[in-house]
């Protein structure tokens, strides 16, 4: 079978990016980045096996040990240059517990300095849900890790099944004057507000930065937040790409 990345794109590095839903695999053509998600290790070890042109390198970012440890039993480790939170250097990083810190946090920060650098905080949204700054100097100085939107939609579904589920949206009028709108009031205007509250600390801690958003859920709580938003989806890849560059 060929593999997805079997096209005239012939870059010869993969990034691999190995998150807590899925592994994201993606090449780099020009200025552009072509991404392929994938739920199950196997596959996407396939992928990268099966790749018609050649790998020279493969860049790796994870934050879970058992799928990577599957994917590095299955390809050509040899290739494998891993990134992790040692190959950050202690000036850059503005963090008491290094050892706990997701590479995933760095990463974003980082692709996002690269595209302006300017201090910038990062809303990456996915199953979790984490909010970073990094500032002008490229230091990055921590953040916020809160439950991410679908993950918090779900969760009336173990212990209070009988409560339907609710669409992304927030209702016109307070309070809610049914079931679903109030849940809509306690699940995503509850998470919506909580984000914005932590966005005005950071800005009172740290004074003006530019604003960006990535992450599986990108579109669903741009649309949430009604917020002056940069939408950048690679910002784990350009971040990878910036420390392979050094």
């Amino acid at each position: 079978m060929m593999s997805n990345f079997d096209s005239s794109i012939n870059e010869s590095v993969l990034f691999v990016d190995i998150g807590n839903s899925a592994v994201k695999v993606a090449v780099k053509n020009q200025d552009n980045w072509k991404v392929h998600s994938y739920q199950y290790a196997e596959e996407a070890a396939h992928e990268i096996n099966n790749r018609l042109h050649p790998v020279q390198k493969i860049v790796l970012s994870s934050v879970r040990e058992s799928t990577r440890d599957v994917i590095m039993s299955e390809i050509q480790a040899h290739l494998v240059d891993e990134l992790t939170v040692h190959d950050i250097p202690s000036e850059k990083l503005d963090y008491r517990t290094p050892k706990t810190l997701g590479m995933d946090r760095f990463l974003v920060c980082l692709g996002a300095h690269s595209v302006e650098k300017k201090a910038v905080l990062v809303i990456d949204a996915g199953t979790a849900c984490t909010i970073d700054f990094m500032d002008e100097e490229g230091v990055f100085r921590g953040g916020v890790i809160m439950p991410g939107l679908n993950p918090l939609l779900t969760i009336f579904n173990h212990n209070a099944p009988a409560l339907p589920e609710v669409s992304l949206k927030i209702p016109d009028l307070f309070p809610g004057k049914s079931t679903e709108e109030s849940l809509q009031w306690g699940q995503v205007a509850f998470w919506v507000d909580g984000v914005k509250n932590q966005l005005n600390r950071f800005q009172s801690a740290f004074g003006e930065f530019d604003l960006f958003l990535s992450g599986g859920d990108v579109e669903a709580v741009h649309k949430l937040l009604g917020m002056n938003t940069r939408i950048e989806k690679d910002l784990i890849f350009r971040g990878m790409e910036m420390m392979l560059k050094g």
